[in-house]
């Protein structure tokens, strides 16, 4: 029997993105240490899909969803699948807000000048947060393909796992665009290619290139510091990564700071997916007559490609284990 006041055994639950070393997945995990005497739980005992494995008790070493009673473990078809549906859904909203917003404004007074860039920047910007919450948990919520080989590159995304986040990203951007294209006809898009990117009358492509790859590198940079690196400042013994649960603001805020410099220079893509979508639907229905977009379109992938992988290097050449 227990002692007078002696606290009853009680499982414990580390804090986010506790594991001594860098994760194997795209997405942190939770670990959980199990007491004697938690009562046993199954979750979905009888899928074929799912197991529970009750012995997997040591901290830091799950390869699934902690329960009480061990840990639900996911069979990798479906684990895979689910990260495809998440930067599928992700990338189609992210176009439709983004993009979306960029069209919806295109015909007002305001279409070109600072007055039209705040609020598209914000948009997007707000979009990626918003996401970012709604899929972090699934995937660490990329939606845009050069963030994906960035984290290639600094060890956090396995590369089966890229692809199909990729495949997933270039499906629902494709998807995004188009519903764009039945709420606005071209009469409506002002920027003539359902914001789709190209390199504004006074810059050239030189220009936005070294924009593209180094705003780019920003976001890289701040995903890296904010939702991968560990960090030693405080709570050391748990070892938590970057600013935990309040990365997607900062990146949020990435993204929205990127649009505000690179909008009057060439739309700011930062995101090859996001531009990649948009012009393919717009290519269907027809460019304007004076669209540069498919030759100015490689700055839009070499650009941010370059910088996120810079950037990643840098993550992956100082990252140490804690």
């Amino acid at each position: 029997a227990p002692k007078k006041n002696q606290t009853p055994p009680r499982s414990h639950f580390k804090l986010p993105f506790a594991e001594s070393s860098p994760p194997s997945d795209c997405v942190n995990r939770i670990a959980m240490e199990e007491t004697k005497n938690e009562p046993k739980k199954l979750v979905n005992p009888g899928s074929s899909a799912i197991t529970v494995d009750k012995d997997s008790k040591a901290a830091g070493t799950y390869d699934g969803i902690p329960v009480a009673g061990g840990v639900v473990k996911l069979s990798r078809g479906v684990t895979l699948l689910n990260k495809f549906g998440a930067e599928f859904l992700g990338m189609m909203f992210f176009v439709m807000v983004g993009c979306g917003t960029a069209v919806s404004t295109s015909k007002t007074s305001d279409f070109g000048t600072s007055a039209w860039v705040l609020p598209v920047a914000f948009a997007f910007g707000l979009g990626i947060t918003t996401l970012a919450y709604t899929i972090g948990h699934i995937t660490g919520a990329h939606i845009n393909c050069a963030v994906t080989f960035g984290l290639v590159v600094a060890g956090a995304c396995p590369i089966i796992d890229a692809l199909v986040i990729f495949a997933g990203q270039i499906i629902g951007a494709i998807v995004g665009a188009a519903v764009l294209a039945g709420i606005f006809n071209k009469s409506n898009d002002g920027t003539g290619a359902l914001g789709a990117n190209q390199v504004s009358p006074n810059f050239g492509q030189g220009s936005a290139f070294l924009g593209e790859a180094f705003m780019t590198a920003m976001l890289m940079f701040v995903v890296n510091e904010t939702a991968i690196r560990k960090r030693l400042d405080y709570m050391p013994n748990n070892k938590l990564t970057g600013v935990g649960f309040n990365a997607p603001i900062a990146i949020g805020f990435a993204v929205f700071l990127a649009h505000l410099v690179l909008i009057p220079v060439d739309g700011c893509s930062i995101n090859p997916t996001r531009s990649f979508g948009p012009l393919v639907i717009a290519s269907a229905r027809g460019l304007p007559d004076n669209s540069n977009h498919w030759q100015d379109f490689w700055i839009f992938v070499v650009g941010p490609f370059v910088g996120a992988g810079v950037a990643g290097l840098f993550q992956r050449l100082t990252t140490f284990d804690v």
